[in-house]
């Protein structure tokens, strides 16, 4: 029998007690395969480094198991298949890792040469390109008050400066 650690993400789409339910299908799963479970706990929940099948934050979980090398294959790939688990590594595990204390920190963008965070763009802001211009006239407090038919008025004078202008 080899050692081994597991370490698996569960999405923030489950409540604790159905993190729950999921370490004790795990560990199940590990039972009748003949492993011999040292550790499952539960380690914590925090923000992804970044977002996993649209899914910011993540619960921890961390196994120690002994386990007969021929079954991790098929465990390792019944863990690949699971919809419950984002991601999951499965190591062999160092002498007295058991034993070790874990602890959970949030992600820290790394620094630049000059010392300042890497700053990142949310993906779904867009930027106006440079070479558009805004073709809307400011509004002015008079303008807020005109009947529909003066609305239409300006609205035909500014279209026809369009057009005018790219013809």
């Amino acid at each position: 029998m080899n050692k081994y650690e597991l370490l698996y993400i569960v999405g923030s789409q489950y409540t604790e007690t159905e993190v729950g339910e999921i370490q004790k299908k795990i560990a199940a799963q590990l039972e009748k395969l003949g492993a011999k479970i040292l550790r499952n706990e539960m380690i914590g929940k925090i923000r992804l480094a970044y977002i996993i099948k649209k899914t910011r934050h993540g619960s921890y979980v961390l196994v120690h198991f002994d386990a007969d090398p021929a079954t991790i294959k098929d465990f390792n790939r019944s863990m690949e298949l699971n919809e419950e688990i984002l991601r999951h590594t499965l190591l062999t595990r160092e002498p007295g890792a058991e034993n070790k204390k874990f602890e959970l920190t949030a992600y820290v963008a790394p620094l630049t040469d000059e010392g300042k965070r890497v700053e990142q763009k949310p993906a779904l802001v867009r930027e106006k390109p440079a070479h558009v211009e805004s073709a809307a006239a400011p509004i002015d407090a008079a303008d807020a008050n005109m009947s529909i038919e003066e609305l239409d008025k300006k609205l035909d004078e500014i279209l026809e400066d369009d057009l005018s202008e790219k013809v």
